[in-house]
C-alpha cells in the first residue's frame, strides 16, 4: 500500500511538474509536442500531393441546341493552338419527344478526327410528352494537338425517331485543363 501511496505522489509530482512547465514557457512545450507529432514523408508512408492547373488552363464549357430531325450538335469552345485537352468530365443531356429517343451521344474532336462515345440513360419520367436522357463521360481523356491549329470539341446526338423541328433539346457541358503540347 506504501508502494502505491508513494508512485502516486511521484506521478502526481511529476504531472503538477508538467502544467507548470507548460504555464511558465508555453513555447518549449509547443516545440517539444511537434517534435513528437512530425509526418515524414516516406515511401513507405507517403503524403499524397496534387497539383492544381492554372486558372488560365482550366477548360469549361457549355452549348446547348435543338435536334433538328434526326440528329443534332452543339460546338464547345475551341482549344488553344499547341496545347492538349485533359478532359476530367464531360455530360450530354436530351429532352426528346416521346419516341424520338437517342441512339447515338459523342464528342467529336474537330482537328483530329476522334469521336468519344457517351452512353445514355433515360432518366425518370417527367411531366409532359418528353423522355429525357442524360449520359456522363467515365474517366480522364487526353487529347494531342494535331499540327498547330486548333481543337474544336463538338457534341452530337443522333436520334431513333424524327425529333419533329424543335421538338427536341440537347445540352452539353465539358470540364477539364489544357497543358502545353510536347
Amino acid at each position: 500500500m506504501n508502494f502505491a501511496k508513494r508512485f502516486l505522489m511521484v506521478a502526481g509530482a511529476g504531472a503538477l511538474a508538467g502544467i507548470l512547465a507548460i504555464a511558465i514557457a508555453p513555447k518549449t512545450a509547443h516545440a517539444l509536442v511537434a517534435a513528437l507529432v512530425q509526418v515524414a514523408n516516406t515511401p513507405s508512408s507517403a503524403v499524397p500531393v496534387l497539383y492544381a492547373p492554372a486558372a488560365s488552363n482550366v477548360y469549361f464549357a457549355m452549348c446547348e441546341n435543338f435536334v433538328n430531325g434526326f440528329a443534332g450538335s452543339c460546338t464547345l469552345s475551341p482549344v488553344p493552338a499547341g496545347r492538349t485537352l485533359v478532359i476530367e468530365a464531360a455530360s450530354i443531356a436530351t429532352s426528346t419527344p416521346s419516341g424520338s429517343d437517342p441512339v447515338n451521344a459523342d464528342i467529336n474532336i474537330v482537328g483530329n478526327d476522334i469521336f468519344y462515345f457517351i452512353p445514355m440513360e433515360r432518366q425518370p419520367i417527367s411531366a409532359g410528352p418528353t423522355d429525357n436522357y442524360t449520359g456522363q463521360l467515365q474517366g480522364r481523356l487526353t487529347i494531342p494537338p494535331v499540327g498547330s491549329a486548333e481543337m474544336t470539341p463538338i457534341c452530337q446526338v443522333s436520334l431513333g425517331g424524327s425529333g419533329g423541328s424543335f421538338g427536341a433539346l440537347m445540352y452539353c457541358t465539358m470540364s477539364g485543363y489544357t497543358i502545353p503540347a510536347n
